[in-house]
């Protein structure tokens, strides 16, 4: 044990603020706790599942489709058409179906819009002329398309309907003429005979010329030709009774009419004849369709009057008002359409 003097003398300091401070930097590094890298997981919070997706409710079934009209669909409305409308219509189909490409086949389509829309009217407001003419360019176009392997079927059944409508208002007309309620057409103001074509071309005049087949030879030509459309519309000049309805040689089919005065009429070349003789007409009925049978070199209609037996010129007893002359065409051309 050490002797006296052996140990240090401790003297007591008085504490400071500096040696506090001292004190404490001396003693923090040996108080703070000895820093770990924490390899345990990191807690996540519990999912919460997802919201279940209702099933969206099934669309109600739609309506059965209503099943197709077939037929002619009208797009336009047509108010009170006048027969040269009709008229004018059927002359624009005839030309837009002689064009081929697309043109052609749609030509159908305005053309039955205005024939169903026209015979919506009653009969009575109705004319003979469009509706045969309408009916014989339909059965014709109709034909080409099946020569040519284009014919269409719903096409086909609207044609259909349309020949069956003209047919019935057709009867109706024939009903109305018996019952003394039809009247097409008005007689002349200046009493004169009326034109047996609503348009035309004046290509032979009356007296003599050269044969149009035998240009060698001079003949007597006992009336004036009147060149138009294929199958147009003939029309009686003047009531009367119908005396012969035939074919009739160099004629070919022919109507001659007997009308009161001495005067008789004469229809040469028709492609059809819608008279029969014995039967009475009136002025301005149809009675036949121009064609180019018989002696021909081409389709237009032979017109003749005669007066007691006697040729005379047609030109004498035909109102001529309207009769217009071009340095374009070979004769004179008269009635509404414009050539």
């Amino acid at each position: 044990m050490p002797g006296p003097g052996a140990w240090p003398t401790i003297r007591r300091v008085k504490p400071t603020t500096g040696n506090i401070l001292l004190i404490a930097a001396l003693l923090l590094p040996a108080c703070r706790p000895e820093l770990r890298r924490d390899t345990s997981p990191v807690p996540r919070p519990p999912r919460r599942p997802a919201p279940a997706i209702k099933p969206a409710r099934p669309a109600p079934p739609a309506p059965p489709a209503a099943p197709r009209q077939r037929g002619p669909l009208l797009v336009g409305v047509f108010e009170s058409l006048s027969a040269g409308e009709v008229e004018q219509a059927i002359r624009i189909f005839q030309l837009n179906r002689s064009i081929d490409g697309p043109v052609r086949n749609q030509a159908w389509g305005p053309f039955l819009e205005v024939m169903f829309a026209y015979l919506g009217q009653p009969a009575a407001r109705l004319q003979i002329t469009p509706l045969i003419r309408a009916r014989v360019a339909a059965e014709f176009e109709l034909d080409a398309d099946r020569r040519r392997g284009e014919d269409d079927a719903e096409i086909a059944r609207a044609v259909a309907v349309l020949l069956g409508r003209i047919d019935r208002k057709m009867a109706r007309i024939r009903r109305l003429k018996q019952k003394g309620r039809y009247h097409p057409r008005q007689p002349s103001p200046d009493g004169l005979i009326s034109w047996p074509l609503t348009y035309g071309l004046i290509t032979s005049g009356f007296g003599k010329r050269r044969d149009p087949l035998r240009r060698d030879q001079v003949r007597f030509h006992a009336g004036i030709d009147l060149a138009a459309a294929p199958n147009e519309p003939v029309y009686a000049a003047f009531g009367g009774e119908v005396i012969l309805a035939g074919w009739n040689g160099g004629f070919g089919r022919m109507v001659r009419l007997r009308h009161p005065g001495g005067l008789e009429t004469l229809y040469a070349h028709l492609a059809v004849i819608l008279v029969k003789e014995g039967q009475q007409v009136t002025r301005g009925e149809v009675v036949g369709l121009l064609g180019n049978s018989g002696r021909t070199t081409g389709h237009h209609l032979h017109f003749a009057v005669y007066r007691e037996g006697k040729p005379v010129d047609p030109l004498s007893v035909l109102p001529t008002g309207k009769l217009r002359y071009s340095d374009l065409l070979p004769g004179a051309s008269f009635g509404d359409d414009d050539w």
